[in-house]
């Protein structure tokens, strides 16, 4: 089975109803789950809770989105990863050269995608072309 890996925009857009990719995430949802071994990292996780607790207030929610995690990805423990922090940044300083276009947790996937061998990393986010280390699910 293919692994691919999820970036945080697209749980949130699963559990923000008006997430501009709301529709599109949840419909997609189900594919992954049924096709792929579906990964996150313990970051996340923390990136998950903090957006949907921060924009919407709603425990409840924020709990629904941390058991959804739990219950249906594979969680990688990045810090596996030898000078993981040190390959993170490496790739951030690649990437935001000139002009801040990536921030640190984008740029770890890189790193645990790598790592893991992952097939493909699902996000909205537009930077991500940016990155000539992976593949990106056509959403």
């Amino acid at each position: 089975m293919n692994k691919i890996f999820i970036d945080t925009n697209f749980i949130v857009a699963i559990f923000r109803e008006i997430e501009e990719n709301h529709e599109l995430a949840v419909k997609t949802c189900e594919t992954l789950l049924n096709n792929y071994e579906c990964c996150i990292s313990n970051s996340i996780i923390t990136e998950v809770v903090t957006i949907i607790m921060m924009r919407t207030k709603n425990l409840n929610l924020t709990r629904n989105a941390y058991y959804f995690m739990i219950d249906n990805f594979t969680i990688l423990n990045e810090y596996d990863i030898d000078k993981y922090n040190d390959k993170v940044f490496k790739v951030f300083e690649k990437y935001n050269t000139n002009r801040f276009n990536l921030g640190f947790v984008d740029c770890s996937i890189v790193v645990i995608s790598g790592y893991y061998d992952m097939d493909y990393v699902v996000s909205f986010d537009k930077n991500f072309k940016l990155f000539e280390e992976i593949t990106l699910y056509n959403l």
